[in-house]
């Protein structure tokens, strides 16, 4: 855990600093950055209004698409055109679902919950313990041909079938740490008997995964072999985060008085260094300072009380340590 310029928690046998001693010395000879800040132990009294607006702010996840994510289509498409199966991998967990997504969306078009053909993505996020059954079930769910649970053979022959029938040409199978050794399998055949292009995704340790050096992994020398080419989607850069920011306040928040975050360079540097670049940590500090605003209507926006309305957290990780 490192110290910048924001509060990072300190270790847990120490005492926690609280907020008000903290805005007290932050804001100190200041006056006009302090806000009233309110007592332990007790909830800000809120209108039925703003809890309901509240609520809202918490499901504001819009997507903003950055260089990052021209990038990774980009190399989708090149990869589904040449029948390449590779992999993808991220910190940003958040952040890769929703350009995966938007990617996906922009590919294939649906009628209701049918899907129009040819449809040449798949795109399938796994859940845990996937096994070959949930690999499948998934598949043919996304497709619009759901199956019951029927032997293994079965589910083999109606997904094959699908794959096919609907001019699939690249299948995006996300979080794909959490497929078992027999489930990359079924990928591998896949990708050899229907001649598509495989793409695996998910965090940095699926590399891991994937190397037959890794732990005596001998068995999964074929599986490495298949997913040769790689992607890094990266972490977003602090122009991005501003981008981001401006998205998230302009299609999501829509207040008829703008924060205005993405224009005070100070504020942005904050946040990026707050989210390490992540979409997700960073949608939850936007979702802190929204509040926050609820809670301190004339409060001015500036870095010391967007520092506060963040209080002490965790950095998240961007980057392992070598071992």
């Amino acid at each position: 855990m490192s110290q910048s310029h924001i509060a990072i928690q300190p270790p847990e046998e120490e005492p926690r600093q609280s907020l008000k001693q903290k805005a007290d010395a932050e804001g100190a000879g200041n006056p006009q950055t302090n806000v009233a800040i309110q007592q332990p132990g007790l909830q800000p009294s809120r209108s039925p209004e703003q809890q309901a607006e509240i609520e809202r702010i918490g499901r504001i996840e819009p997507y903003a698409g950055v260089q990052r994510d021209a990038d990774l289509f980009d190399r989708l498409d090149y990869w589904r055109d040449l029948k390449i199966c590779a992999r993808v991998t991220t910190f940003d967990r958040l952040g890769l679902s929703k350009a995966l997504d938007y990617y996906t969306k922009q590919r294939v078009n649906r009628r209701g919950d049918f899907l129009q053909l040819p449809a040449p993505v798949a795109y399938i996020e796994m859940e845990q313990h996937g096994s070959p059954t949930d690999l499948f079930l998934l598949i043919l769910e996304f497709l619009s041909n759901p199956f019951d649970c029927r032997p293994l053979r079965d589910l083999r022959v109606r997904t094959w079938g699908t794959l096919k029938g609907y001019g699939v040409k690249i299948l995006i199978v996300n979080q794909a740490d959490l497929l078992s050794f027999a489930a990359f399998n079924e990928l591998v055949r896949i990708a050899e008997k229907l001649k598509i292009s495989v793409i695996l995704t998910g965090p940095p340790y699926l590399n891991d995964i994937l190397d037959p050096n890794s732990n005596k992994k001998k068995r999964y020398i074929n599986i490495h072999n298949t997913f040769l080419k790689y992607h890094q989607f990266n972490l977003l850069s602090r122009q991005d985060t501003a981008t981001v920011i401006g998205e998230w306040e302009k299609s999501g928040l829509k207040w008829s008085k703008p924060l205005n975050l993405a224009s005070n360079a100070q504020i942005v540097a904050l946040l990026h260094e707050a989210s390490q670049g992540q979409l997700r940590a960073l949608y939850e500090h936007l979702r802190e300072i929204a509040i926050w605003r609820l809670d301190h209507p004339n409060a001015q926006i500036n870095p010391q009380n967007i520092s506060q309305a963040l209080g002490i957290q965790y950095q998240p990780i961007s980057k392992l340590k070598q071992v």
